[in-house]
């Protein structure tokens, strides 16, 4: 390997900066995991088809759920990088989310789990009143083997009810 394919950049991942020096091509999944050794994205297809590798990108302002299989890391030089672990409050609290999915049973290997809630929580912050059709349409990118999707849309919309009844 020479020493063109490596650059360096920086990252910051769920709050905190960090300087990556990695292969031009990896991909910011392969980076947040094997690099940086954040655990919540996972790899599920590599084709961007599952959204087990969902992450929230933001960038001069605008921010993206992203599929971290896809996008080569140094693309994402300078971008703060969100993951699921990002979602919990400074103590550990879970975000409403997480609760709502726990308790409608909407895990059960929990492979998919931080993707679907990565793509619940940009939902809600885009549409906090979304219709079922909606949440159908915000999670089609995310694939679930175990639980079948009738718990994790119940899950979102219960989430949308009680912040509407806050």
């Amino acid at each position: 390997m020479t020493d063109d394919e490596w650059v360096s950049y920086e990252l910051t991942v769920d709050g905190k900066p960090h300087q990556v020096t990695a292969r031009w091509d990896e991909s910011l999944l392969t980076v947040l995991r094997e690099r940086l050794g954040v655990r919540g994205p996972k790899l599920g297809c590599a084709h961007g088809r599952c959204g087990a590798c969902t992450v929230t990108l933001a960038l001069d302002g605008e921010s993206a759920l992203t599929c971290s299989c896809l996008l080569p890391a140094a693309a994402a030089a300078g971008a703060d990088v969100s993951t699921v672990a990002s979602l919990a409050a400074g103590d550990g609290a879970l975000s409403d989310v997480q609760d709502a999915f726990l308790e409608a049973g909407a895990v059960q290997c929990g492979y998919c789990t931080a993707g679907m809630v990565q793509s619940a929580t940009g939902l809600l912050e885009r549409n906090p009143d979304p219709t079922r059709d909606d949440v159908v349409a915000a999670l089609y990118g995310n694939l679930c083997r175990c639980t079948g999707y009738g718990r994790i849309v119940e899950a979102v919309l219960a989430t949308a009810a009680r912040r509407r009844n806050r």
